[in-house]
């Protein structure tokens, strides 16, 4: 029997981080903040109620509002000073194949955690949308060990969120996927996001003899786009689909 890893923030206190949320909401609705934070609505209704939020939950509150991950699990300090220490100490510049960024850096949280570039941008799985932001919308903490065990590399890494059907089953509307933008070269059945003119794309790819790329739909309501060898120039791999995130 595998032993059991226990969460990283301590199960004490739980009373004092419900608070320390409810005063970050400060009057909200649980639906606006939890949109506010990019958590959802059960998981804060769970928390507010006595919960011990994980290490992801955690962060996305603490970054989203501005405050520091120990004050909102221990309560240390004054949130804003606090933020403004680790600031000073351990603020870093992230090196990205999307850019550079300044994000904080928590001792104990960096040791198992790093910080991964979201983008609002809507990836289509139907007709296409715009392009990447300049810069991510929000930071989200994948574990360094699920990422080393799938061969990523934190600074290739990025996700984007789908909209549309096109994809269904295997994708569906809304779902958040991890790209990995150092794989760009097209393996036949495997899912890309790819760029095509200014529109985003996450589909399956097969190399067709003649040179072109074919662009497949799980859903076969939709038909397959193919960018014949002669356009391929305009045709740009972002990166590799890894993993995907579903609503239930």
């Amino acid at each position: 029997m595998s032993k059991r890893i226990e969460d990283p923030i301590l199960k004490i206190k739980i009373g004092s981080v419900s608070a320390r949320i409810e005063s970050l909401m400060n009057g909200d609705s649980i639906r606006k903040f939890a949109s506010k934070t990019d958590v959802s609505e059960g998981a804060l209704r769970k928390i507010l109620k006595g919960s011990v939020p994980n290490i992801e939950t955690a962060a996305k509150i603490a970054i989203n509002c501005g405050v520091s991950l120990d004050w909102l699990i221990m309560g240390t300090e004054n949130p804003q000073e606090e933020l403004h220490r680790q600031e000073e100490q351990s603020s870093t510049s992230v090196k990205t194949t999307l850019g550079e960024y300044k994000v904080r850096r928590f001792p104990d949280f960096n040791e198992e955690f790093c910080l991964v570039p979201g983008y609002h941008i809507q990836v289509s799985a139907g007709s296409g949308c715009n392009a990447f932001d300049e810069e991510p919308k929000r930071w989200l903490a994948f574990r360094r060990k699920y990422l080393k065990f799938k061969g990523l590399t934190p600074e290739r890494c990025a996700v984007v969120f789908v909209k549309g059907d096109s994809m269904a089953d295997t994708i569906t509307d809304n779902d958040s996927l991890l790209i990995d933008t150092g794989s760009r070269t097209p393996i036949d059945g495997h899912i890309y996001v790819v760029r095509l003119g200014d529109e985003l794309y996450a589909k399956r790819v097969q190399k067709s003899f003649d040179g072109s790329l074919v662009l497949i739909s799980d859903n076969k309501d939709y038909g397959p786009i193919t960018v014949p060898k002669a356009q391929l120039n305009e045709l740009c791999i972002v990166g590799k689909v890894v993993q995907r995130a579903t609503d239930l």
